[in-house]
């Protein structure tokens, strides 16, 4: 089915065309004056709430200022036009000291003819106060707006981390379906006042920067579920997306009856969106908070799980996952998210595909399953599956530096090293020091024998990552392995010698012994990583660093051992 679109409004013998912008009676157009149009549509939209007459202004004449005057004139006017008494009629009523409301019954006309467009952005929406206060407000409605509209498949929509590149810029509608790589961008702006919320949303037809709809709605913030629905529904109905039942119903679909738990649930995802600790541990607060408000809110265990994971707390992780899913098995990114966890933390890889399916079939637009996917597929060795989802993350997140990186690492696992090049290239143009696209850049040049260059990359990681002895004992095991392979066998040990104290990963340690052809050692200590479960052990079979170690017939005994798939 096409969902379909308001174009006209009809209220007693009158048609107010949203198209044309003409008031008809009877047929017969009624002359009215552009901003007096303005009002009654203003009021029309908005029917059965009332409008305080600073928010009818602000419609009307937005970053203006006019005086009161101006309002009442307009609706003395449309009273006359619409033939009812001062003050108070079939039409509109006066709400003493506070504003108008629109009371006749409103029937709405639709429209489902024209060109579909197949791919959506939704811009950050703008806090029109600027209180920091607000941020998350304006987050959570075009998160929440990205989250409604990936559930169709007919749609290809940007992932939140390409398009909240653009918060706070200046850009123009063909460059960012350029960037972008849509058809179509939602813009809005989301202003609060005397506990109302004012949200008003224009899309636009990228390539040509045609005007395809706007609207604007006065609701209160427990109102604010019903207002995304109806800009989800217009929004399908003006990019005449087809949906099946199965979609409309997910479209609509709401994770709690609570606003107020909505809201703490906003407020949650707003912090754990900085991705930094501090960040998300707050996140953890108030998604605490709401389910506390709401104990089968299945969207804030999935946000929980989320954070824990993020936190290396696994336990809490899975406990959060396998709730959210008892409480809502239709979850696409918890069913992605408890895939990761069991293909990276569990070793169980079947239940991990059966998961990543699962989510994919849910949620198809969401970058991070197609993500976690390709790593899946790739650490299997199943490297066309593997490009394919990495291109299909890419595309519905093309400015996300993580995403174009899984496409790169999946290149360098599949050894296609002049695509993993051209790959990193393109993370480079968003983040020249962006420190995980120069490790790969350098592992790539390692596998050509490209060694000069290799150390070149891996020292200026080193000069970035300072005082971490974490982070440098990491990289310096990497270097081991560069000079290993160029046949400097003293530099390669001394390098070790210089992380023997830091908690180095038996398993990348492993690779430096591989390239110096001492097998045994180099069993040793991969004994040693799946004794400690190293989280590394997932990329045995494909690891271009332990390429040496492979004909040997204790290999076959350790991919079982890991649980890897023959």
């Amino acid at each position: 089915m096409f969902w379909e679109t308001t174009t006209a409004y009809e209220f007693g013998p009158y048609r107010l065309d949203t198209k044309e912008r003409q008031l008809l009676r009877n047929g017969q157009v009624v002359p009215l004056r552009p901003k007096v149009f303005d009002v009654l549509l203003a009021l029309v939209q908005n029917s059965g709430h009332i409008l305080s007459k600073d928010e009818v202004m602000k419609i009307v004449w937005p970053n203006t200022a006019v005086e009161e005057g101006n309002l009442a004139r307009n609706i003395s006017t449309l009273r006359s036009v619409l033939g009812e008494p001062a003050r108070a009629g079939r039409y509109i009523e006066t709400i003493p000291w506070r504003g108008y409301r629109f009371v006749a019954s409103v029937r709405k006309m639709q429209d489902s003819t024209g060109p579909a467009l197949q791919s959506l952005a939704v811009l950050p929406f703008v806090n029109v106060g600027a209180d920091p206060k607000r941020d998350y407000l304006a987050d959570g409605i075009t998160e929440g707006l990205i989250t409604k509209m990936a559930q169709l498949t007919n749609l290809r929509v940007t992932s939140r981390h390409s398009t909240f590149r653009y918060r706070g810029r200046e850009t123009d509608a063909p460059t960012v379906g350029r960037e972008l790589r849509v058809q179509a961008i939602l813009t809005g702006r989301v202003a609060e006042s005397e506990d109302m919320l004012s949200i008003s949303v224009e899309l636009i037809e990228a390539g040509n920067d045609r005007h395809i709809w706007g609207a604007q709605y006065i609701r209160r913030p427990d109102e604010l579920f019903a207002a995304q629905d109806t800009i989800a529904h217009e929004i399908v109905a003006r990019l005449r997306v087809e949906v099946s039942s199965g979609q409309e119903q997910r479209l609509v679909k709401r994770h709690t009856d609570s606003p107020d738990a909505y809201l703490l649930f906003l407020k949650g995802r707003y912090h754990f969106n900085k991705l930094t600790p501090e960040g998300v541990q707050r996140s953890l607060e108030y998604f605490a908070q709401a389910i506390a408000l709401d104990p089968v809110y299945a969207l804030a265990f999935a946000a929980r799980a989320d954070a824990h994971n993020y936190l290396a707390q696994r336990d809490e992780s899975r406990q959060a996952l396998r709730r959210a899913l008892e409480l809502d098995e239709t979850l696409g990114e918890a069913h992605a998210s408890l895939g990761f966890f069991k293909f990276l933390y569990e070793w169980d890889f079947a239940g991990a595909e059966a998961e990543f399916k699962r989510a994919l079939a849910l949620a198809p637009n969401y970058a991070e399953a197609h993500h976690w996917y390709a790593i899946y597929l790739a650490n299997l060795g199943r490297h066309e599956e593997a490009f394919r989802e990495a291109e299909i993350a890419v595309e519905r997140d093309p400015l996300s530096l993580l995403m174009n990186m899984t496409a790169a690492l999946n290149f360098y696992t599949g050894r296609e090293y002049d695509r993993a090049i051209a790959q990193l290239k393109k993370v480079f143009e968003l983040d020249r020091h962006f420190l995980a696209a120069h490790s790969v850049l350098g592992c790539v040049y390692v596998q050509q024998q490209k060694f000069p260059a290799a150390l070149a990359e891996f020292a200026s990681v080193l000069d970035l990552v300072g005082d971490a002895p974490q982070a440098a004992a990491s990289v310096k095991v990497l270097m081991a392995q560069a000079f290993a392979r160029w046949g400097n066998r003293d530099e390669a040990l001394r390098l070790l010698a210089e992380v023997a104290a830091a908690p180095a990963s038996p398993y990348s340690v492993a690779g430096v012994y591989a390239a110096l052809g001492e097998i045994d050692q180099a069993y040793d200590l991969l004994h040693q990583a799946l004794l400690e479960h190293d989280l590394q052990l997932v990329s045995l079979k494909v690891d271009p660093a332990l390429d040496g170690t492979r004909t040997d017939p204790r290999f076959p005994r350790l991919v079982r051992q890991v649980g890897l798939p023959d």
